[in-house]
């Protein structure tokens, strides 16, 4: 999206004259003779008195832009959380906006373009090792959900050797899990990796031919396109972090109850997702980009399936990652934060959200 690097910070502040206008507009009604006041007289009062308290309503909620880098299932709970209005009961004014990458993600966290939103782990874990001064606060997954995605005469990895595997941007997930699986069949250096931009970027790649694979949670291709999936991540058994809600350092630090809210209204998006599944599956078919029934249901499937209820990211899951970077041993505590999460835990926050079924 082009606009994702325009200024969003909004600093709204609620200030003593719109209250003075408001006295003065409801004394302005008191002293009205009602039978003798026109419509016209009415809407003259009561509109400018409705437009203050609505903007008073609007001042009141911390504005923030959050922002998500994937279409896939690890973002469904903050659009469910949007749609729900659950930012907005925890005193924020939530604008999401998709950004095509982990990398990309971190990088307007940076420039202060971003107040939070969802990455992959992997991209949030190295900027941390390279300096980068954000924290993750809260995790979606910790085992990988990402299909290996083959042309149909592809029929083993080996078969890849020469090929190329496209992937959204290098340093994403998509492209992390591509290489782990490369290492692990001793293929780092026979296979080509090409970053394509997104993930509906990739799919259009593989509708043409122009790349033998891709790893992905699902390919934005054609009905009629051959296409077969070779191995599902997750059977490799291997915990992974798929992504963490990332803020700044100095953001956290200053602003811990917005953080703390945009936490709490996630949760609760996720639990709207698993409660009520009408309701997912409409916001799903409007922020995925799917127009067919099918690919939208099995997005959802895939979120209910590895969406972790308790949003805390397994440091088993970063390991994985860590060893990968050669940064094995690196203490968890360096790139995640678990106060806002345990202490949810500890109120019952969670198990309240569930327990009203």
């Amino acid at each position: 999206m082009t606009s994702s690097y325009a200024d969003w910070r909004v600093r709204a502040t609620l200030a003593q004259k719109p209250r003075n206008k408001l006295d003065n507009n409801l004394n302005k009604v008191a002293g009205m003779n009602y039978q003798r006041t026109s419509l016209k007289q009415l809407l003259y009062v009561f509109l400018p008195l409705f437009f203050l308290v609505s903007s008073a309503e609007t001042a009141e909620r911390k504005r923030i832009t959050f922002g998500y880098s994937t279409l896939g299932a690890m973002a469904t709970g903050a659009w469910v959380a949007k749609e729900i209005g659950a930012f907005e009961k925890h005193g924020i004014q939530a604008d999401l906006i998709y950004i095509a990458s982990g990398p990309v993600v971190v990088q307007a966290l940076l420039g202060g373009d971003l107040q939070g939103g969802i990455a992959g782990t992997n991209a949030i874990i190295a900027a941390i090792l390279g300096g980068a001064p954000i924290l993750g606060v809260a995790g979606t997954a910790n085992k990988p959900y990402h299909r290996l995605w083959v042309q149909p005469e592809i029929n083993r990895v080996e078969d890849l050797k020469g090929k190329t595997l496209g992937v959204t941007r290098f340093g994403s997930i998509t492209d992390n899990l591509a290489r782990m699986l490369l290492r692990k069949y001793a293929m780092e250096n026979a296979v080509n990796i090409r970053q394509f931009g997104g993930t509906p970027e990739v799919g259009a790649a593989f509708q043409q031919r122009a790349i033998a694979g891709t790893v992905s949670a699902d390919l934005r291709v054609g009905p009629n396109v051959p296409a077969k999936i070779l191995l599902k991540f997750v059977d490799l058994g291997i915990p992974y972090s798929m992504n963490m809600i990332p803020v700044s350092r100095d953001y956290y630090r200053k602003n811990l109850e917005t953080v703390e809210s945009i936490v709490r209204a996630y949760t609760e998006g996720i639990a709207a997702l698993n409660n009520e599944k009408r309701l997912a599956l409409k916001v799903i078919a409007k922020y995925s980009r799917l127009t067919d029934a099918k690919s939208v249901e099995d997005l959802y499937q895939d979120a209910v399936t590895y969406l972790e209820r308790t949003p805390r990211p397994d440091p088993e899951a970063v390991a994985t990652i860590l060893e990968f970077l050669g940064k094995k041993g690196t203490p968890f505590e360096t790139f995640f934060d678990n106060s806002v999460v345990d202490r949810m835990v500890r109120e019952g926050f969670i198990n309240k959200l569930y327990s009203k079924r």
